[in-house]
């Protein structure tokens, strides 16, 4: 706390005296000159250490803004990040809404930091023989059946805020014409060979399994049946006269590519590939006789053939990019971010498939776990399956987003629970930012209904508290950037509500209830103004993971709009006072729950 021979009235005796650091020190010194009062040695010796050291801070300050002011402005090249397009099998679930809000997220974020265009596609995969078989079960015609399906995803996505700039389903026009283009160039690069095709078929994962990567297993009722190693599903013999791809050709070349840079994350997923790509390459079947399956898209003058599911969905991401303003070149992707299920596809076939037709593979892929509920394996099954409306209903999209974000660590699968979801949804985003904020913006304590300017003198004079909450909000901003950038989301969620926590902290120290009853204004308007520029602080930096949330909070404080880029996602000193806006100051009512 300040030394009480330094006690003095800024507002009154220093009105002349521009904010900023060492405004008091600066006041003082000049009565000393002016013979018109006298002070104790101790309060210059204090005051001038102190504002050195804000002095200290502030120059660090500003010089992370500038370097934060080049890695958030005139970034104009592309990004481009995109979701699988999900499988019309079945309704979405809360695995399907993580990856959504996963990439949601990522892209967000960039779009605050100020890359320029953000591309972020996301769809429906709507061919092969499981949708065929579960349009037949339900008694519809394919097209009928893909329609109900993928409106149910937009729309689950939709509630969800999912920022996406294009929703693709392979069943459009332009993806079957991107589809026959595709197919021409690898036949005409001589990538393309018929032949006669035998192996294990996995309807459910729509693949050929290797025989060495199946097993028999023996259900409950004494049956044996062959499944994937890998899924654990069934698979049966065909033998099949096909279209084959050489992908045996391609193994320098995908080895080449995996060397290129950190282009698979999580690590583990990487070796994972890394060791695929040791083992011998067989080639791909890539296509299925249309007697069998006749839900797709034929191949290119041979009707008798409809192309494999695979290929057909995996170029979803280019028949995005084809379909992107002409003058903006977004190709390659940035990023695909996909659940561990689909690796082999995206890190063998895929880039295979393009690095064959000439074209440059994904820059990377962000590889993530799946979701137990309850500690078990999410499966029709065992009737364990969260729809995510229902979490919607319970704790609205911000809770689940948060939750996702908050939980999910895509190096290892996460586990859902109603009663988590919950928890953590009242208490970060009811108690621990709702009530920074109404604490506030509560008209007891803020009657003019305004945000404070802050200044260096506005930490100052709230002591050693003070100090404390200015060194966290320092330091917070830097490292979740690193975190966002890295995909560590979680991680960024934690620094935020560490900085929470210090600022609820920070406010029950100061007491500004009995700062307003005894009359200490400076010391009331100083906490508020601290308290204020925390939360803004928290309200920018968690856009990326909650952005109506964000929105309420920042509009509740007055922030302009065109002041919530990554820029503005640090303290920021200033003398104006802004009103608040007029929305009531609970951000997130409290969930009742059984």
């Amino acid at each position: 706390m300040l030394h009480r021979a330094c006690a003095i009235d800024l507002v009154t005796f220093c009105k002349d005296v521009p904010p900023g650091d060492g405004r008091r020190l600066k006041c003082l010194l000049r009565f000393k000159e002016q013979g018109k009062a006298k002070f104790d040695p101790k309060c210059f010796e204090m005051l001038n250490t102190r504002t050195q050291l804000f002095a200290k801070a502030s120059k660090v300050k500003r010089s992370s803004q500038k370097s934060s002011r080049k890695l958030s402005t005139g970034i104009s090249e592309p990004f481009f990040i995109t979701t699988p397009i999900f499988y019309v099998n079945a309704e979405p679930h809360i695995g399907h809404i993580y990856t959504a809000v996963l990439a949601d997220s990522s892209a967000r974020f960039h779009r605050l930091i100020g890359r320029n265009p953000v591309k972020f596609s996301t769809g429906t995969d709507e061919h092969g023989l499981k949708i065929q078989q579960a349009a037949s079960h339900g008694n519809k015609e394919p097209s009928q059946f893909c329609d109900h399906v993928s409106g149910l995803f937009k729309t689950a996505l939709n509630k969800c805020e999912i920022s996406y700039t294009d929703y693709i389903r392979t069943t459009e026009t332009r993806h079957k014409e991107n589809v026959n283009s595709f197919w021409n160039i690898l036949s005409e690069k001589g990538y393309i060979y018929k032949g006669k095709y035998e192996g294990w078929y996995c309807t459910a994962d729509e693949a050929f399994v290797a025989e060495d990567q199946t097993t028999l297993v023996k259900w409950p009722n004494g049956e044996e049946q062959r499944v994937s190693q890998e899924s654990n599903r069934p698979v049966e013999w065909f033998s099949e006269e096909n279209y084959l791809f050489k992908l045996s050709q391609l193994k320098e070349e995908l080895k080449h590519w995996l060397r290129s840079g950190p282009v698979i994350r999580p690590l583990r997923h990487y070796n994972l590939v890394k060791s695929w790509l040791d083992q011998e390459l067989v080639d791909l079947s890539i296509s299925r006789p249309s007697t069998r399956l006749s839900w797709g898209i034929p191949v290119p003058d041979d009707s008798s053939q409809t192309i494999y599911v695979w290929l057909d969905a995996l170029l979803n991401y280019m028949t995005v990019a084809k379909h992107s303003q002409p003058h903006m070149n977004i190709w390659p992707p940035s990023v695909h971010v996909i659940g561990k299920d689909i690796l082999k596809f995206h890190a063998i076939y895929w880039p295979a498939f393009l690095l064959a037709a000439g074209m440059e593979p994904p820059k990377s892929l962000l590889v993530h776990g799946h979701w137990l509920v309850d500690d078990q394996k999410m499966s029709k099954t065992t009737g364990n399956v969260v729809s995510p409306q229902s979490c919607i209903d319970l704790v609205t999209a911000t809770g689940l987003r948060y939750f996702l974000m908050h939980e999910g660590v895509p190096a290892s699968d996460g586990n859902f629970s109603m009663t988590r979801l919950v928890r953590i949804a009242n208490s970060d985003l009811a108690d621990g930012i709702g009530n920074l904020v109404s604490r506030c913006c509560g008209k007891n304590l803020n009657p003019l209904q305004s945000r404070l300017g802050v200044s260096p003198s506005s930490f100052e004079s709230c002591g050693a508290p003070g100090s404390d909450l200015l060194s966290l909000l320092e330091r917070t901003p830097d490292v979740v950037y690193n975190e966002f950038q890295q995909w560590n989301f979680y991680k960024g969620i934690d620094q935020i509500m560490a900085l929470v926590r210090g600022a609820n902290g920070f406010f029950q120290t100061m007491e500004p209830w009995k700062l307003k009853k005894e009359g200490q204004l400076d010391q009331l308007n100083a906490t508020m103004a601290v308290t204020m520029e925390t939360a803004r602080v928290v309200g920018t930096l968690l856009q990326p993971i909650v952005p109506s949330y964000s929105e309420r909070l920042l509009d509740k404080l007055g922030v302009p709009r065109e002041n919530r880029s990554w820029d503005f996602a640090r303290l920021r000193w200033t003398t104006t006072e802004t009103p608040l806006g007029a929305q009531q100051a609970v951000l997130f009512p409290r969930i009742k729950s059984d």
